[in-house]
């Protein structure tokens, strides 16, 4: 009896081994059933996630280009902008310059058609007749440089005058009058 007990017992333990067998084969199963769908799972996430990738890379690659013709554009506007301003300081100084010097230039015009009105008014007067006289022949230089022969010019009193002496020959020189 013990031996068909043992055999009962060893089927019954050989039956139980079958039932976790087949149990732990349907769990199994089941886990690669899972597997399988997390693999495909996750595939399908990597792709869209390479999708999305790709989509933020373009979208990033779009504002970088839009962003160098934003600033393209900025320094484009800037420049001409710093140029309209130069022009228009040159502009505005040339204008300011040329008045200044017009006015300047008018100035001094007039006051030298008032000394060559003064000096023409002069040379019309009885002393400006002698004076051209004597510069016709010659002798107004040599008075007003002081340069005959044996003159010489010191200094008194703060100013220059001339004075003709003898020269070596023991002779003194003139001027003609007209």
């Amino acid at each position: 009896m013990t031996d068909e007990r043992e055999l009962d017992d060893g089927l019954a333990a050989f039956d139980q081994l079958g039932r976790e067998m087949a149990e732990t084969n349907r769990l199994l199963r089941a886990v690669r059933s899972d597997q399988a769908t997390r693999n495909q799972q996750e595939h399908a996430l990597s792709a869209e996630m390479q999708t999305a990738l790709r989509q933020a890379t373009g979208a990033s690659q779009k504002a970088l280009q839009a962003s160098q013709t934003e600033i393209r554009s900025n320094l484009l506007w800037t420049g001409l902008t710093s140029l309209l301003i130069a022009l228009a300081g040159c502009g505005a100084g040339y204008y300011l310059g040329h008045q200044s010097g017009w006015e300047q230039g008018h100035a001094e015009g007039y006051q030298k058609a008032r000394n060559q009105e003064a000096a023409a008014n002069w040379a019309n007067t009885p002393s400006g007749q002698r004076a051209y006289g004597l510069d016709q022949l010659g002798s107004l230089d040599m008075l007003a440089l002081c340069r005959g022969d044996g003159w010489t010019m010191e200094r008194q009193k703060g100013r220059t005058v001339c004075f003709p002496k003898l020269d070596a020959k023991g002779n003194l020189s003139g001027w003609y009058i007209p």
